[in-house]
């Protein structure tokens, strides 16, 4: 999804979540405290995008459920639909148009993801599961982080579960951390690559595309 299908990411879902119907005394207070953070967080990720999962997602610790369904059903829309990209969406619509079953793969956690599913009307939505214990996110994923060759494994039982051919699939990923995803299928298409997934994808002769949002 993120940088695939749109131009945003975990961190900047997480942001919407927790500044949606703050005051600006609020606002300024949790950007001021959690912004330090964003370089921390990018260095992890480009290390190790399932350990940058698992520290990332601690910040939800505490959560409500209650409190992530009702951003999703005030403000999840607002979020996912100014950011994503036409292109994608109307590769989405090209695939539904000729039959193909819309998988949707996301290393997201699905309270938040639940807005976007409910545009995108996947026929299945993969995506990290949070642990909830009395009614509050914990701050760990039930599964782990969905991320690198859990990817891979997710898409395979899927098409298992579909009776889908892997060789007859598309599939679309814009980093080298899901370059496992993209080996799983006859056709790997790498969108707005990262610098090692373009050349991964150039020795490869991947398909490689860039969806921009239009001015």
């Amino acid at each position: 999804m993120d940088g695939t299908l749109g131009s945003t990411n975990v961190v900047l879902a997480y942001l919407a979540f927790r500044l949606h119907g703050a005051s600006r005394l609020r606002r300024w207070a949790f950007s001021a405290l959690f912004l330090p953070k964003l370089p921390f967080y990018a260095i992890l990720d480009t290390f190790s995008r399932e350990r940058f999962c698992q520290v990332f997602y601690r910040s939800y610790a505490e959560v409500s459920v209650s409190g992530l369904d009702a951003w999703a059903a005030e403000a999840g829309r607002e979020f996912w639909n100014p950011r994503l990209f036409p292109d994608a969406l109307r590769q989405i619509d090209d695939h539904r148009a000729k039959g193909h079953r819309i998988v949707l793969v996301s290393g997201g956690i699905e309270p938040v993801l639940k807005p976007l599913a409910e545009m995108l009307a996947p026929d299945v939505l993969v995506a990290a599961r949070p642990e909830v214990v009395d009614s509050r996110l914990t701050g760990r994923l039930v599964d782990g982080p969905l991320s690198g060759e859990k990817k891979a494994i997710a898409a395979r039982e899927i098409a298992e579960t579909l009776g889908v051919d892997m060789q007859r699939s598309y599939a679309y990923a814009d980093s080298y951390a899901d370059r496992q995803i993209l080996e799983c299928v006859g056709n790997p298409v790498a969108v707005n690559p990262d610098r090692r997934l373009r050349k991964m994808a150039q020795s490869r002769g991947w398909q490689t595309r860039s969806w921009r949002h239009r001015r």
